[in-house]
């Protein structure tokens, strides 16, 4: 650019002898605005800068936090006055803990339960920047190294209030959830700009030297539950029983009331009638099934006994 412009303004016949110094001598004031004017321009010209979706620039002026801008085209200050660290906000990191993809790390993996028992455990933390990604950039020197520590911190005060057979079994989640909550409580202390999405377990194992006796222990449960399991059908069964027993008896007895207050409603109006219908009612059922005849003397008739065929009908039982 400078020898262009001294190529331009050098006078008509002017030789190069002169050097540089000679050409920029003989370039005169107009040629000194211009070049000004360019590196002025060129300088205001990298403030120019570009945000993406879900992302945030975080402007700081003389080294202190200025403004947040958002997705879209915007401009700062030149440096030195201001510079700009565009970050993901809505970006989604992991940082594993106890584990490095297939390498064990037994150093942040091995702690100790409430009941003295050492478990191994590897869990996984979800990360996010919070609405201030200010603290994010400003609180934290390396957000990796910080994150770490916090969730092996928060692991280890939740292992040590939790028994063994409660890690590896009935509480995961329950242990997911206080370490999350653990950290996050943590890092807004710190005001780190970090927010946990969520803690991961994936791995809760007793040591070696244990590990049948509660593999038992799981298949003891698994029985358990499943025998809680039949008898409960079991005893819904029997109610159904029980419930469909008393339907049909008080079906029956809503029904002989009925018959009742039906006979009682004739015998109201023809008791004479009711009383002797009855009577011969009974005697039937009563005697019905008799080896006898039964003569009513109120008839007045004389009766034909068939004394041959009373004599064979209890002659057949003797022989």
């Amino acid at each position: 650019m400078l020898k262009n412009l001294q190529s331009r303004w050098r006078p008509a016949g002017a030789g190069g002898g002169g050097g540089m110094g000679g050409g920029l001598r003989q370039m005169g004031p107009s040629g000194f605005l211009v070049l000004g004017a360019l590196i002025v321009a060129g300088w205001f010209a990298s403030g120019v800068y570009v945000v993406d979706e879900g992302e945030n620039g975080v402007v700081s002026r003389f080294g202190s936090f200025h403004r947040l801008s958002t997705p879209g085209l915007h401009v700062h200050l030149p440096t030195p006055i201001e510079t700009v660290r565009v970050e993901r906000v809505t970006f989604q990191r992991s940082q594993q803990v106890g584990f490095r993809d297939t390498e064990d790390r037994p150093n942040e993996s091995l702690m100790l339960t409430k009941d003295e028992a050492i478990v191994d455990i590897d869990f996984t933390v979800i990360w996010q920047l919070s609405d201030r990604p200010q603290d994010f950039v400003f609180n934290v020197r390396n957000p990796e190294e910080a994150v770490l520590a916090v969730a092996e911190s928060a692991m280890r005060e939740t292992v040590g209030q939790s028994d063994l057979e409660q890690i590896i079994s009935s509480e995961r989640s329950s242990v997911e959830t206080r370490t999350r909550d653990l950290m996050q409580a943590t890092l807004n202390s710190y005001e780190a700009g970090v927010k946990i999405v969520r803690v991961q377990l994936q791995k809760a194992t007793a040591p070696e030297a244990v590990i049948e006796a509660f593999n038992d222990v799981d298949r003891a449960r698994a029985d358990a539950e499943s025998s809680v399991n039949t008898a409960r059908g079991e005893a819904a069964r029997m109610l159904q029983e029980a419930e469909a027993y008393r339907e049909k008896n008080v079906r029956e007895a809503a029904g002989e009331a009925e018959r009742f207050n039906l006979v009682y409603e004739q015998y109201r109006r023809s008791p004479k009638v009711t009383r002797e219908r009855l009577y011969l009612e009974t005697m039937e059922r009563v005697f019905g099934g008799a080896d006898k005849i039964i003569v009513d003397g109120r008839s007045g008739a004389v009766p034909y006994l068939p004394l041959d065929q009373l004599r064979n009908r209890q002659g057949t039982p003797a022989q």
